[in-house]
């Protein structure tokens, strides 16, 4: 199986005129490149006209269907080409077997454009489209969404013999991949367009072996948006380069503000023997950053013993951050990284279940007594502490860091509270003397509460 490659170039759409025109008056001279970079120039040129860009997106070409839609006038204008092709029915003769094979592909390209009914003109009226080269002459309120979407896919098959059996006896292979690609532009105030790019693609793949099969499906989804103030020199002159790159600014600058990326990625993986599902796993992951610095992570994790893992990270630009990780129902790790110094996590073990919140509480007390209260119980544990507790219950050899903590606690506690909380009790007995006093976990104090504020003083009333 293959994964989705997030830096795989944009496809081709529409390629008309080359990038944005220089906005400079009439009278402005006219310089002459060099000729010796005139060939450097024109690859320039055609690279630019072969790529989709938003010059090349939003280029208005031509006249648009236009309706009414609310407070809107709406222009569109849309394109496709495609193709397919498979082997004839039964499949082509060979040494294995009969082998059946096709494939296809497609591309798909939109513009759309919305203009509130009181700024439209005559010409926009009529179906002449907006220039993005020149936003300062949409109305406020005017929206543009250029759109690609492209598909590829095939399949091969040899059966290993008739019927349902034969097919998944047999070899196969397929794989199906959709990309879209999709600039939008937003002029929000007089002196403000508002500028985004998002990706989304999805892959799927499956091969099967003699009835061992193995399936995947990935999305990739990106986003990427700034504001430019166009009524300033800089913030024109990153938006012009945006309409000439398709690279939209990383962080906030001199014209250039509210800078936000997002980035997700959705895996699901799927194993079967002889079509009956055997083992699944999935996870999300979604990464943000915007233009002060801030970072965020979330991720999560499930496999097919209904076991999670979720991660929520946050790191300021100062390089201080957090990170809390929730494992099933039970462990909560919460890690605190500052800079010039080591990471500190510390674990929190909640059981709610009566039964698991009586065990753990006699794990950890070592007193049978105590065990009576079934009432909820929480635990924290240093790193340290964390360590020694994997060590009682799994053996020693762990490895250090705190994946290695986070993948034996996912184990220790995908069973349920219950199962969870007796490892931990067995853990404290002697199985050599019986008879023998408990070792007890060793736990940190709780956290405590935060004191609320006195109530500031009055002055005396005269």
């Amino acid at each position: 199986m293959t994964s989705i490659n997030p830096n795989r170039p944009t496809p081709t759409f529409q390629p008309t005129q080359s990038t944005v025109p220089a906005n400079r008056p009439a009278s402005a001279p006219q310089t002459q490149a060099p000729a010796a970079e005139a060939p450097a120039s024109q690859a320039a040129t055609e690279r630019n006209r072969d790529s989709f860009t938003p010059a090349a997106a939003l280029r208005p070409s031509g006249r648009a269907r236009v309706r009414a839609e609310g407070d809107n006038f709406v222009l569109e204008a849309q394109g496709q080409v495609g193709n397919r092709a498979s082997t004839p029915r039964g499949g082509v003769p060979s040494r294995l077997g009969p082998v059946n094979a096709g494939g296809s592909f497609g591309l798909q390209g939109s513009l759309r454009v919305e203009v509130p009914r009181q700024g439209a003109t005559d010409a926009i009226r009529n179906g002449q489209l907006p220039n993005p080269a020149a936003p300062e002459t949409w109305p406020v309120g005017t929206r543009a969404r250029a759109e690609v979407q492209g598909q590829a896919g095939f399949n091969v098959g040899v059966r290993a013999g008739p019927g349902k059996l034969g097919e998944r006896l047999g070899l196969s292979t397929s794989y199906d991949r959709t990309q879209t690609q999709r600039y939008e532009l937003q002029r929000t105030s007089e002196d403000t367009v508002r500028a985004t790019v998002t990706g989304q693609g999805r892959q799927q793949d499956a091969t099967n072996i003699r009835g061992l099969e193995g399936r995947q499906d990935q999305r990739l989804g990106n986003s990427h948006s700034a504001d430019f103030n166009i009524r300033t020199p800089e913030g024109r002159a990153a938006y012009d380069d945006f309409m000439r790159t398709g690279q939209l600014p990383r962080e906030n600058a001199p014209g250039v503000s509210n800078v936000q990326r997002t980035d997700t990625l959705d895996q699901a993986r799927e194993g079967r023997v002889l079509g009956r599902q055997v083992a699944t796993s999935e996870r999300h992951t979604a990464l943000g950053a915007d233009g002060a610095g801030e970072q965020t992570v979330r991720q999560t994790d499930r496999n097919v013993a209904g076991s999670t893992q979720s991660t929520d990270m946050q790191v300021g630009a100062d390089g201080n951050g957090r990170a809390r990780t929730q494992i099933n129902d039970s462990v909560v790790a919460t890690t605190t990284t500052r800079p010039g110094q080591p990471a500190e996590t510390n674990y929190e073990l909640t059981f709610t279940d009566p039964n698991a919140a009586a065990l753990a509480r006699g794990a950890f007390s070592g007193d049978d007594a105590a065990m009576s209260n079934r009432a909820p119980f929480t635990v924290r544990l240093n790193e340290q502490q964390a360590r020694a507790l994997v060590e009682r219950t799994q053996g020693p050899g762990l490895q250090g860091g705190q994946q290695a903590l986070d993948r034996a606690f996912r184990t220790l506690s995908t069973g349920g509270q219950q199962t969870f909380a007796t490892t931990l009790y067995n853990s404290t007995l002697d199985t050599q003397r019986p008879t023998a006093p408990r070792r007890a976990l060793q736990s940190s104090p709780a956290e405590a509460p935060a004191q609320p504020r006195p109530p500031a003083e009055t002055a005396p009333m005269s």
